[in-house]
């Protein structure tokens, strides 16, 4: 006990009560005039004076405002957390129907290209990077899919299963470097192969290449799957030719860039590719 007289607290708690009694005699005395050392101490004390009665003003207003509350105060706190629930409500709405959008969108697909089934999955990850060259889906052994499987979108091939879970399969993109797809030029019905081209940090491309010199290819010509390899259908949109230049200096054979038909930057919903129907029968 001897100690805590003896401590920097004690000596605090000193400090502090004679700077109170200090206040306390400054601001009451009914002498009209003062003494020489209480107008020192009063210039002294007058800056500490002055916080302490503005912290105090600070205080009671504080409390005021919460006991003084009116009815309208609160019914006005309700209807800004009602605003917030409405809000939240709204914006789930709005996904909801942005998804119900993209469900129509591949519920087309499928009534247009009648000869295959499909299954549906969503996207439950993906790899490294802004963009989907390899990514995971909702759907695997369980639901009948099997490795090599085309995976398309509402917007054309987005690329084939390439290993198999019980309820997840991984989806290689075609823009993937080690992706190759036999397509065709739609106008002219020439064959080549796509495939993803290495460090494209900026945006996702295609190379299209094995063109031959007796090709007329174009900027703006479509390209598609040509059923050739036994693994993508025949028909599924790949792209769009944006520029076309000579493989080299040497020959005549010319390769061309393709922009995708799907966006790889924002996949949500895929379909994968299951048996046709006919061999199913």
């Amino acid at each position: 006990m001897g100690g805590f007289f003896q401590s920097k607290g004690f000596i605090i708690l000193l400090v502090v009560i004679a700077v109170l009694a200090i206040l306390a005699a400054v601001t009451y005395d009914d002498r009209a005039e003062v003494t020489f050392i209480e107008d020192v101490v009063n210039t002294v004390v007058a800056p500490i004076q002055s916080f302490s009665v503005k912290a105090s003003n600070s205080i009671i207003a504080f409390f005021e405002r919460v006991f003084s509350s009116t009815d309208l105060d609160k019914e006005n706190e309700q209807l800004k957390v009602r605003l917030a629930q409405y809000e939240i409500i709204e914006s789930e709405l709005n996904t909801l129907r942005e998804e119900n959008e993209r469900l129509k969108e591949l519920l087309n697909y499928t009534e247009v290209t009648e000869t295959y089934k499909y299954i549906t999955a969503t996207v439950i990850g993906k790899s490294q990077g802004v963009w989907f060259s390899e990514f995971t889906v909702n759907a695997g052994r369980n639901d009948g899919v099997t490795e090599n499987q085309a995976v398309v979108n509402a917007d054309g091939l987005v690329g084939r299963v390439s290993s198999v879970s019980a309820n997840t399969c991984k989806v290689t993109s075609i823009i993937d470097s080690t992706s190759d797809v036999s397509v065709m030029v739609e106008r002219t019905r020439d064959y080549g192969f796509a495939r993803g081209i290495l460090n494209t940090d900026d945006d996702e491309k295609l190379e299209l290449y094995y063109l031959p010199s007796g090709y007329d290819l174009v900027p703006g010509d479509n390209i598609l799957t040509s059923g050739i390899g036994g693994i993508f259908p025949k028909g599924i949109a790949v792209g769009t030719v944006t520029e076309v230049s000579r493989a080299n200096e040497d020959t005549e054979d010319r390769n061309a860039i393709i922009q995708p038909a799907v966006d790889f930057l924002r996949l949500e919903e895929v379909m994968i590719v299951n048996v046709a129907e006919e061999e199913e029968e």
